[in-house]
Order: C-alpha cells, then structure tokens, then sequence
C-alpha cells in the first residue's frame, strides 16, 4: 500500500484549493513584493498554492506573462486623485499618489522599470500623465519628456525612501543623519568645498519635504516649457 503524500508545511504554503487565474496572480503578487521579481517563478507560485507547478500553464502561458499580469494588478492599485483641470495640481497630484503606491510596494519600481516595454501594467498611469501635459498645451515630444521626468523623479525617491531610510526606526534615520552630519562636518574644505560649503543643508528636510522641493523645481521648469510653447504658437497666430 503506497503512503499519502504529506501536506506542504513549507512557510507561506496555503491548503490546496480550487487554482484559478486570479489566485495564480495573487500568489504572484506575493512573491514579488516579498522578495522582488526574480523570485516569482512557476515552481515558488505552484508552492504557495499547494499545487503542481504544470497546473499554473492551465491558466496562464509561461512565467513572463505571469509577470505582466501580476504588474497589471500591482499598478491597478494605484491611487487616482480626481483630475481639477489644472495641469499643474494635476501633474503633482499623480506624482504624490504613484510615489505613494511605490512607497507600500518598493519592488513595483523594480517591476514597472524592468518591464515598462510588456503588457499593459502601468499604461493607465501612463495616459493619464501624457494627457496632464497635453493639457498644459505642451507638444508630443515635450510630454513625453516631462512624463519621463516626472517618473524618474518619483522613482528614484520612492527607491532611496525604500532603501536609503527603509525599514529602519525613527531613532535609526536620526542616528544615521548625525553620524553623517558628522562626517561632512569632519571634511577638509579645500578638498571639497562645495559640501563644506552646503553643510547642514545637505541634511535639511524630511523625505517627504524634499521630494515636494524637487517636484516644484522640476514643475517650473515644465512651465516654462508650456510657456514657451503658448508664445511660439502666438507668434504664429497672432488672431
């Protein structure tokens, strides 16, 4: 008489279940905001769900369009503030609301970067941004640019959040921020003067008052561009 196999209590195993689309993806989405992209593989979805691996091709093709699917659902989370018709507030009400969702899920950085080219996971967000700077009456080229700004803006400080000061406790960041306080203090400054020279401003703020710094910074600088492109096309219609 052959034995049962013994039940999965491998950590994160769930009971075997009824496999469906949805699941398979819900178990992806785990994976990846646990350990990051590269460890969303068949066998570790077929783990979590207390199934055979071979199961999962049943509903989905292979481990890339997994990994669209499961982008899709991460960034169909992404919070929306309603549109005010104002491109600016517009512009910086996206900003906040995707550096927001990046924050709760730093691997969706990794995810939207590695994958921006697949699928359809972040086009949403997407239009929704070229439609902003369409609307500030830039042309396609200048939208696309400030969208790309835009994003790359939020991304890199969703990623120092996540990683320069995540995971660490309010007395920590503030150890650290000494510490290197000291360090630039400790600087010779004819070797480098210029962080000499910027001192305690190196350190001024919170994440959240520098990323808004930066976001307005880098909202005149698409204004201007807006402005620049309204006087050309004056200058050609002058009615």
């Amino acid at each position: 008489m052959s034995t049962p196999p013994s039940p999965d209590h491998s950590p994160g195993a769930r009971t075997r279940a009824a496999l469906t689309r949805e699941a398979i993806i819900a178990a992806g989405v785990e994976l990846v905001d646990a350990a990051g992209p590269d460890a969303l593989t068949m066998r570790a979805v077929a783990g979590q769900l207390g199934s055979g691996a071979m199961s999962l091709y049943r509903h989905v093709d292979d481990r890339d369009a997994l990994l669209d699917l499961v982008l899709e659902a991460m960034t169909g989370e992404i919070p929306a503030t309603p549109l005010t018709g104002d491109w600016r507030a517009d512009a910086a009400g996206l900003a906040r609301d995707v550096r927001s969702a990046l924050i709760r899920r730093p691997q969706l950085t990794v995810l939207l970067t590695s994958r921006a080219d697949r699928g359809i996971g972040g086009l949403a967000t997407l239009d929704r941004s070229l439609a902003i700077f369409r609307s500030a009456g830039l042309s396609p080229l200048d939208a696309v640019e400030a969208n790309h700004a835009l994003g790359n803006l939020v991304a890199g400080a969703a990623l120092w959040d996540a990683l320069g000061i995540g995971g660490t406790s309010a007395e920590q960041r503030q150890a650290r921020r000494v510490t290197a306080q000291a360090a630039v203090k400790a600087l010779p400054p004819d070797a480098y003067p210029s962080v000499t020279w910027a001192g305690a401003a190196l350190f001024s703020g919170s994440p959240d008052e520098r990323f808004e710094a930066g976001l307005a910074m880098l909202l005149d600088g698409i204004a201007k561009r807006a402005d620049s492109a309204a006087a050309v096309r004056q200058d050609e219609d002058p009615r």
